[in-house]
């Protein structure tokens, strides 16, 4: 992400969140930035002009202006990190923790190649579950039973998500997977009680994603 994306929007406070992570010690207010730019989550930045201390912060933070009580030793920047590039007007809400740019397709049911198509269309894959805290996420969002989720297996090359990647992380329902890859290959669907190889014209919900 470039510097030049930020679109940063200066301000002062006189607070500090509670939550907010240590401050790492820096020579100016770029090295803060930089801080911020190599911390994927990171949506906030606080600088202090005094001390030269760096705090990065996953959320947005409100400025309050409470008369003259203000520290003004301390600025904050708000990026545009925060849900950028996330399309809301196609339906799209944004995990600011997790980063992730998702659609729910609950109220339709369709095989795995046209739920993919689907999210194509709209600028996205179906969404690729590659940590216990995506699991978890989609297991929140989705906790009505099985979805389509990005992943196939075919004869010679395993589990591959639609972009070429292998697929390493799984956690298979108890009995799964129980199917033979085969020249048609098995799709991968996922629940709260873990993952299921499928067919993969057998229709589901579905959950789409896209990279921002």
């Amino acid at each position: 992400m470039a510097l030049l994306r930020l679109q940063l929007h200066l301000s002062l406070v006189h607070f500090l969140p509670s939550d907010i992570a240590p401050p790492t010690n820096v020579d100016n207010v770029l090295d803060c930035f930089s801080s911020c730019l190599r911390y994927q989550q990171c949506v906030s930045l606080i600088y202090n002009r005094n001390n030269k201390q760096c705090y990065t912060y996953p959320g947005r933070l409100e400025v309050p202006f409470w008369g003259t009580d203000i520290n003004t030793d301390l600025d904050i920047y708000n990026t545009n990190r925060d849900g950028y590039g996330c399309p809301s007007h196609l339906g799209y809400d944004f995990n600011s923790p997790m980063n992730v740019c998702f659609k729910i397709h609950g109220d339709v049911k369709y095989g795995h190649y046209h739920a993919d198509r689907i999210c194509l269309s709209e600028g996205a894959h179906l969404i690729r579950i590659n940590s216990s805290a995506k699991d978890e996420l989609v297991s929140v969002m989705w906790p009505k039973g099985y979805v389509h989720i990005d992943g196939m297996c075919t004869v010679g090359k395993g589990w591959m998500y639609s972009n070429g990647d292998n697929v390493t992380y799984f956690r298979w329902k108890d009995d799964q997977p129980n199917g033979n890859c085969g020249t048609w290959g098995m799709c991968l669907h996922s629940a709260s009680s873990g993952f299921n190889d499928i067919k993969c014209s057998l229709p589901y919900p579905f959950i789409c994603e896209i990279d921002i």
